[in-house]
């Protein structure tokens, strides 16, 4: 389970545990056996397919694991999604003639928009306690020294930034500032209120996708559809 926390849901950035996405676990010998099932019936393929490759790849790093099967259940294209995921097919191969989306895209644009999302809670939170000017001059050296700092809401929030930010520009050198722009741009002070509006408004969205998402959800479990309860669920092998 803690290896499936580090899977994010590529929309929300949250993890698909965190979500509740996860219905169950099982380990026989060296093989883990994952079930997880999505807020609708109809959630984006190209999501779900993401979540599956990343669960596996997720959970097969572990050194007891040499195997890991995964199974999406009670969705649309469950079937080919689970023999693609676990022959090691790519998304375009599976869905020839139907995907019209790269998944390097989505996973780039989804990155981005988590990049955003996390910088927001961590630089409205240091502004607030050491004003605009002192958070914008934290530099790549001070960002890792705050993960390594009392654990609070602080360092969680470092953490996760810096997960991200070590791949953007200046990630590796410490006195490159912290706080960046998609384009690798530093923020100015002056700049700052317009910044955060832009910051608002993206996680704003993803925090009501979330909520809609946990909603969706719990609806479905507390009220399966006729046929669809777990012990009636057949084994998801159609297309």
């Amino acid at each position: 389970m803690a290896a499936l926390d580090t899977v994010m849901d590529p929309e929300l950035d949250e993890s698909v545990a965190a979500m509740g996405f996860i219905e169950a676990v099982a380990v026989e010998g060296r093989r883990a056996d994952i079930t997880f099932r999505l807020p609708t019936f109809w959630c984006s393929a190209n999501f779900a397919f993401l979540m599956a490759s990343d669960m596996r790849l997720a959970v097969e790093q572990l050194s007891s694991i040499d195997t890991a099967r995964v199974r999406l259940v009670d969705h649309f294209a469950s079937g080919k999604i689970n023999r693609g995921v676990a022959e090691g097919r790519g998304f375009a191969e599976v869905f020839a003639g139907e995907a019209s989306t790269d998944l390097a895209e989505i996973r780039r644009a989804f990155r981005e928009r988590a990049f955003l999302g996390r910088q927001e809670k961590l630089l409205r939170a240091l502004v607030a306690r050491h004003g605009i000017e002192a958070a914008l001059a934290t530099t790549m050296a001070g960002l890792e020294a705050l993960t390594r700092g009392r654990p609070d809401e602080l360092q969680a929030g470092a953490l996760r930034y810096l997960a991200l930010r070590r791949h953007e520009a200046g990630g590796s050198d410490g006195a490159a500032p912290a706080f960046i722009t998609l384009d690798g741009a530093s923020i100015a002070p002056a700049a700052y209120g317009m910044h955060l509006r832009t910051l608002r408004r993206i996680k704003g969205a993803a925090e009501a996708n979330a909520e809609m998402c946990r909603l969706y959800l719990e609806a479905r479990i507390s009220h399966p559809a006729p046929g669809c309860e777990p012990e009636n669920r057949k084994d998801d092998d159609d297309d």
